[in-house]
């Protein structure tokens, strides 16, 4: 596969030599046919257009239009007019114009520009631009430059004296010099080209430049991880230290939540007010009722939701219980869950087990339920971007959960939880908190 450069200097050397063939054939209509225009010759008129053609559809070397196979159809049909007098070149000038254009974008879009952007959110924005056909070509170009360049990087003049060195390297040993040199500059910079000495070994090795670069990439992202890992660590290590001072205090606490885990069960016991029953409204017998076990751990464990919902009887439960349950705790995925689409009912049926989200339920004080764990997994994208971080601006909340996430793809639009037990409360574990929490009994 050609590197970029070498496609820039085949383009420049099959332009060069279509512009002289038209010359030639101008020269030649004047001089042996004497017409003041070569339009005016139908012979040399088609040789001239003929050439033309050939510098696009029987290109010999690969450049920008190779293998967009619409747009060489269309424009033999707009050579073949052109020939016979019906069309202006201008038109055809215009269309090869338009085309690289989107050539242009292609390009852009698969070099993986991202991943010399700054941040997450600049990469975001760069294959927003790429996307928006409003943009003009020529501001596109200049918005990319300056979302992944700084100072080191060539301008256009520097570009064009690599290209002229390019041009005149004779052997591949030669080309290799001027990929060192250029890259990491080791006469200028002895000491700071040292530390790339391993990607200036595997360019003389032979690897392809678009490799090297991608190594060097990967080298940069895992410099980074490792740097955020310090830190972490570092954090981790003063959150010991700020364990060991609290661990009196502690022990205080830890004796006043014994003290009122017994008042809290002493009031259930002897003092709850309980509401009539939700579907017949008959007053409930306080040792023996059902609830919704989702309202209430929403309301004594978590503080949320619109207080209990209770039924006299299983006849009063299997009749109000799933249209309650669909009314009030709809899936928070609303219309992409799972259970909309997946067709595999028999064995969802022993899955769908709800559970709370919990930065929801803890943190933003949210009363988000999934109607299983495998739906909140295939959702986390989806509600983290539409409910967690938005939430999270509007508290002037920051949650740094970068290490949580795993990206599956290149430009990191698309992620998945790492994992998902670390971001959801199943039933069974918010039973268990409300228990030790308050030293009831729910059976």
């Amino acid at each position: 596969m050609l590197e970029a450069w070498d496609e820039v200097l085949n383009l420049n050397k099959e332009r060069q030599r279509c512009a002289d063939d038209l010359e030639k054939i101008k020269a030649a209509c004047a001089r042996d046919h004497a017409k003041q225009h070569v339009s005016q010759c139908p012979d040399c008129w088609d040789r001239l257009v003929n050439r033309m053609r050939d510098r696009y559809l029987n290109c010999a070397t690969k450049e920008w239009f190779s293998g967009r196979r619409l747009f060489l159809q269309e424009l033999d049909t707009l050579f073949s007019k052109a020939r016979g007098g019906s069309l202006d070149f201008k038109i055809i000038e215009q269309r090869i114009h338009d085309e690289k254009k989107e050539w242009y974008r292609d390009k852009v879009r698969n070099m993986g520009l991202h991943s010399a952007t700054k941040s997450l959110s600049e990469a975001k924005l760069l294959q927003q631009k790429l996307e928006d056909r409003e943009i003009p070509t020529e501001q596109l170009a200049s918005e990319l430059r300056g979302a992944i360049s700084d100072d080191a990087l060539p301008d256009e003049a520097a570009f064009d004296k690599f290209l002229n060195r390019l041009k005149d390297a004779e052997t591949t040993h030669a080309r290799n010099d001027i990929y060192i040199d250029t890259l990491f500059q080791p006469s200028r910079d002895p000491e700071k080209a040292a530390i790339y000495q391993r990607y200036m070994e595997m360019i003389r090795g032979g690897v392809a430049i678009q490799d090297v670069v991608d190594v060097m990439l990967r080298d940069r992202r895992w410099a980074q991880s490792n740097e955020e890992q310090k830190q972490r660590l570092q954090g981790k290590l003063e959150e010991l230290k700020r364990a060991k001072a609290a661990h009196e205090l502690s022990l205080a606490k830890k004796q006043k939540a014994r003290q009122d885990k017994a008042a809290a069960a002493a009031a259930w016991d002897s003092q709850y007010d309980l509401p009539p029953c939700s579907v017949c409204s008959k007053v409930l017998d306080a040792q023996d009722f059902l609830a919704c076990p989702l309202c209430h751990l929403l309301g004594e464990q978590y503080e949320l939701g619109n207080g209990p919902v209770l039924y006299c009887s299983e006849t009063c439960h299997e009749d109000d219980y799933e249209l309650h349950r669909k009314a009030a705790h709809n899936c928070a995925a609303g219309q992409t869950c799972i259970d909309l689409h997946d067709t595999d009912v028999e064995m969802d049926e022993a899955r769908r087990i709800p559970v709370f989200c919990r930065e929801c339920v803890a943190g933003l004080k949210l009363p988000s339920v999934f109607c299983s764990p495998r739906c909140y997994d295939a959702n986390f994208q989806y509600h983290r971007d539409g409910v967690h971080i938005p939430e999270r601006e509007k508290a002037r909340v920051e949650v740094d959960d970068e290490s949580q996430l795993e990206y599956a793809s290149e430009d990191r639009t698309q992620y998945r939880a790492r994992k998902i037990e670390e971001h959801l409360v199943t039933l069974g574990d918010a039973v268990e908190e409300y228990q030790q929490r308050t030293g009831a009994t729910v059976s």
